[in-house]
Parts: C-alpha cells; structure tokens; sequence
C-alpha cells in the first residue's frame, strides 16, 4: 500500500538526546518507595523485601527534602549514568558548595555560594528562587539540620544510596533496560515524525521550553530520560545550556489515546452523578436491584416515562447500570458494582495524567 515518510524538522531537533539512566532510576524509585502513587504493589512488594533500617534511613534522610526530589540534579552533570558506585562517590566527596549548588537547582553558583557563606538564610532565600510561590513547602525543609554538617550529611545520602543498590536495585536493573529501551524508541519515532517541538509537546504537555538559566545561556541540549518507576508523568531539570526531562516509560502514544478515552468515560460518569433526579434513581435501583422498571422508577419519583428514559440511556451510556430483561415486555436494571468498586481508581487515574 502506498504511504508518505514526514521527516520534521526544527531547531529542537539537532538538540534532543536520549538517555538511560539507572542512576535517575535508583534516586526516584526511592521516592516512589516512600510516596507510592504510582507503582503501588511493587513499591509494597519491595518495603517488604528491604532490609531491617533502610526503611527507617529512607525515611530520615529523603523524606524531609521534598520525598528526595532536592537530590535529582546532584546527577544531571554526571558523565557516565551507568555508573552507580562512581556517581555515589562523586556525591560523598563533593566539596560543600558543589553539593548545595545542586541541591538548590544551581539558582546560585558556587563561587556566589562560597562568597556568601553556606548559611541558613543564603541557602533559603535561594531556595525560595526556586519555588516562590511554594514558601511552606520550603520552610518544611530542615536546612539547619543538612547544613549544619554537610559532609556528615552527604556520606549518609552516598551511603543510604549504596545500601539500596546492594540490597535491592543493582538487581532490578536488568529487569528495567527493555523498558526504557521502548521507551526511548517510541520518543525517537515521534522525534522523527514531528520533530523535537512536537516531542516535547507531547512529552512534557507544553509547547516551549524552560526558561533560561542563567538568564544569558541558551539551551543546546534537550536530554530524554524514560524513568519506570516514577510518580509524576515527567520532572524538568533545566540550565546551563541542558535540559533534562525525566518521563514515565509508560507515556506512550497508545496510553495516551487511551488516557483521553478515559477522560472522555469518566466525565460521562461525572455528569450522570452529578444530578439529583438521576441519583434517586440510582438509589432505587440499589435498594431494588432487578425489580425496578422505567415504568415503576416513573411512578415512585413522580417523573415522565420519557424523562426517565433518558437518565437511563445516561447510565447506560456511562457504565453505570445495566439492563435485565424479564419477560418480552418488562426491563428492570440493576447497579454494576464492579464498575462502581473502580470508581477511586478512576478518579486516581484522571488525577495522575
């Protein structure tokens, strides 16, 4: 059959890369282990599995700093992200200013942090820059407690990090590959078929880019990381000329296709609830589930048989109720529990996407 080859192209398109990254991988899973929105039996699987006092060294050392999230972009300047030991090293023995540098977003550069001093107040009103309109999510941070010994601070994230490695993710990295493997094949079909304005419009939702940082310094690379065990459908890490978008491996197209289906079903849903008359019908046929007709619904709320009819086809439509049919004349209908059970699933899942 015939078809057509678009090659897009743009000045995006030069720019993107694709990464895989186990050492991105390993940072988030940990968050995901503790705030498991997403991936909710392995995350329960895995906290069984864990070793006695990891759990516990998670809890103390990536929970306060927003799940983990603040240590992301000690790695977006790594070399070599198949180099699990060699990044915790590098973590462990950064001097102070480097390690908050990234740990603030690079907002502040290190010669500007070694003149001001690695205090509360500089680090804070840095932080702030980053997240202005977020002040109690920073002020939750304990910054006293990190700065008040950075070095101790960073040997127990080097070693909480090697401690899961060992115990858990070195292991799961095999497992992990084909997945970020289609993930990135599928990226870079988009890429080639809508260029690099089009992937990260359907990646990341938005049609431009970050703003610059610093201010004077373009972008000149737009790295990819597809990340499996993740939360969010993508985190944005941008400066220095790079940007790096962390993305869920399962955002594919098809999912997406989907995600909108269940969109459209759920607001289906959502408007067949959302009506007084229809739920008084909703609760007689619960309370009298295969008895009730549209005849008899008619007669009990006082309603047209016209009127009723089409608050049924509304239930129908949505999933809502099914039909049973007695006789040749005779349909009463009953609720679809099943359906109704996967009603918070529903929600969660507009939510997330």
């Amino acid at each position: 059959m015939p078809f057509e080859v678009i090659e897009a192209n743009d000045p995006l398109t030069a720019m993107t890369r694709f990464l895989a990254s186990p050492i991105y991988e390993m940072m988030i899973s940990l968050s995901t282990l503790l705030r498991p929105r997403h991936h909710t039996d392995w995350a329960t699987a895995t906290r069984a599995a864990l070793p006695p006092g990891l759990w516990d060294e998670m809890l103390a050392v990536y929970e306060p700093y927003w799940y983990g999230a603040m240590f992301y972009e000690l790695a977006v300047d790594y070399p070599d992200h198949d180099d699990i030991p060699g990044f915790i090293d590098t973590v462990r023995h950064m001097d102070p200013a480097t390690f908050v540098f990234y740990l603030i977003g690079r907002v502040k550069s290190v010669a500007e942090l070694r003149e001001d001093g690695l205090s509360y107040d500089t680090v804070y009103d840095a932080l702030q820059d980053i997240s202005p309109g977020h002040k109690w999510l920073v002020q939750e941070v304990p910054l006293h407690t990190l700065l008040s010994n950075l070095p101790a601070f960073q040997n127990r994230l080097a070693d909480l990090w090697l401690w899961y490695a060992e115990a858990y993710f070195s292991d799961a990295i095999a497992s992990l590959q084909p997945r970020w493997q289609a993930a990135i094949e599928e990226k870079q079909t988009i890429l080639a078929r809508e260029g690099g304005q089009g992937l990260l419009k359907f990646v990341t939702g938005k049609p431009s880019m970050p703003r610059q940082l610093p201010a004077d310094q373009p972008v000149n690379t737009v790295e990819y990381v597809p990340i499996y065990h993740i939360t969010s459908p993508v985190y944005v890490i941008f400066g220095y000329g790079n940007v790096t978008v962390l993305y869920d491996t399962e955002r594919t197209e098809a999912r997406q296709v989907q995600v909108e289906r269940d969109k459209a079903h759920a607001v289906g849903v959502f408007k067949a609830l959302g009506d007084n008359t229809r739920l008084d019908i909703l609760r007689l046929i619960a309370h009298y589930p295969d008895e009730m007709s549209g005849k008899l619904i008619a007669s009990k709320l006082s309603l047209s048989a016209s009127a009723v009819s089409r608050h049924l086809n509304q239930f129908k439509d949505a999933g809502l109720i099914a039909e049973e049919r007695k006789d040749n004349r005779t349909i009463t209908y009953r609720l679809q529990d099943e359906f109704i059970d996967s009603l918070p699933d529903m929600i969660r899942g507009c939510l997330y996407h």
